[in-house]
């Protein structure tokens, strides 16, 4: 009704609706969590595919209403979802390409924090660039398993590990 501001947010609240000139939109605020399949290119020029899952809850309703797309009248986090699965697709590359395979493959708490840090900066934005982000707060990011893509790379990897044992067993 011609208000910048929502009247009323929250559970429970009730409103006037004239369907002829109001309109409303339900956003759930529960937790949402999106799987996170990023081929990463590292510091070496190898992939590597990053299976991950990302956990994020709306924090800020108006500006995620302003810049996220809410459209789809069935599920409006599908498409939010889409936007937020493809910005951690990008951020997660981005940060992959700067680091080294060993530290993808064994170091998951600095790889995590690094990739939590873009994330939350891009959900939220930062007062450096002047930005207000999506309106979402990362809650959490857990990393489910990272793969070397090639087979070759891998088994060279794996090679003075299992020389290693090897050796143990003989003696």
């Amino acid at each position: 009704r011609g208000h910048k501001k929502p009247l009323h947010i929250g559970l429970g609240e009730s409103f006037g609706f004239n369907p002829f000139t109001d309109s409303f939109l339900v956003v759930p605020a529960a937790m949402q969590t999106i799987i996170i399949n990023a081929n990463c290119i590292c510091r070496e020029r190898q992939g590597i595919l990053v299976q991950a899952y990302v956990q994020w809850i709306i924090d800020d309703i108006e500006t995620a209403y302003r810049k996220l797309d809410f459209s789809d009248p069935e599920d409006p986090m599908r498409i939010v979802n889409v936007q937020v699965r493809d910005k951690a697709d990008a951020a997660m590359k981005d940060r992959g390409s700067t680091m080294g395979i060993d530290d993808v493959l064994t170091d998951n708490q600095p790889t995590i924090e690094g990739w939590t840090h873009r994330l939350r900066v891009l959900a939220k934005g930062s007062s450096e660039d002047g930005s207000s982000g999506l309106g979402l707060k990362i809650v959490t990011i857990q990393i489910k398993e990272a793969v070397v893509s090639s087979t070759r790379l891998w088994e060279n990897l794996q090679a003075p590990f299992r020389a290693e044992r090897h050796k143990d067993a003989r003696m």
